[in-house]
């Protein structure tokens, strides 16, 4: 199966620092030694990027929302965007206003 990149972005309701990142990584598939959590300067979103692998595109976006719901769940706010890509080509999900 081919290997894809996930990336999610989160716009949280509360503070973000530090500590809020580190104890979301403790949460958010705490085995996952590709994932990556990071937040943006000055801003209350939230960024984390994971490898899959999946059949194609369509389905790595659909494990993209999967982890949406589990950061959804996770964090005090929403995702707002998620994307899955490989090398050539990229699907990507973006919720409503």
């Amino acid at each position: 199966m081919p290997d894809y990149t996930l990336s999610l972005a989160l716009r949280s309701s509360a503070p973000l620092d530090d500590a809020a990142v580190d104890a979301l990584r403790d949460v958010l598939r705490p085995d996952d030694v590709e994932l990556r959590l990071w937040r943006e300067p000055d801003r209350a979103v939230l960024r984390v990027v994971t490898e899959c692998t999946a059949d194609d595109l369509a389905a790595a976006l659909e494990l993209g929302r999967d982890l949406a719901d589990e950061a959804n769940a996770a964090c005090p706010g929403r995702v707002f965007e998620v994307a899955a890509m490989d090398d050539d080509d990229s699907l990507v999900w973006r919720s409503g206003p």
